[in-house]
């Protein structure tokens, strides 16, 4: 996996921990919608959770591959992270996200927290350089 650079880290929490993850069905369409990062895990994984049990928790369930904006809108660039999702488990983690989507106005009954394993990271602002990775995991 890709280790989450500092630069990365201080541009999620200046826009607000908010970015948005997309994720495809198993038919192949795409879907984008918007999480709050709940923790980042290791210096390579992304948390997120799912209050509601749609689209992107039915794609992620049938392809679990995905990819992450982290939209840096004042300099109109960012990040783009791609990597595998895995459910998480640990019960710390899961309260955690609960609480804090309880916070944030979601219902958090039973959420289903997500950590996005980062194998890939481009930048999403506008050069010839953006079609070529940042870091990889593939070499």
């Amino acid at each position: 996996m890709v280790k989450i650079t500092d630069e990365i880290v201080q541009l999620i929490i200046r826009e607000g921990n908010v970015v948005l993850v997309g994720s495809v069905d198993r038919l192949g369409n795409p879907n984008i919608s918007p999480r709050y990062v709940m923790a980042i895990l290791d210096d390579e994984k992304i948390v997120f959770a799912d209050a509601f049990m749609n689209k992107t928790f039915a794609n992620i369930r049938s392809w679990p591959k995905v990819t992450v904006a982290v939209v840096d809108k004042a300099n109109r660039g960012g990040f783009q992270l791609k990597g595998d999702v895995e459910e998480v488990s640990d019960p710390d983690i899961v309260a955690q996200a609960a609480k804090k989507l309880k916070e944030l106005g979601f219902p958090a009954t039973n959420p289903i927290v997500w950590a996005l394993g980062i194998k890939e990271v481009y930048s999403i602002k506008p050069s010839e350089s953006s079609k070529n990775p940042l870091m990889s995991a593939y070499g």
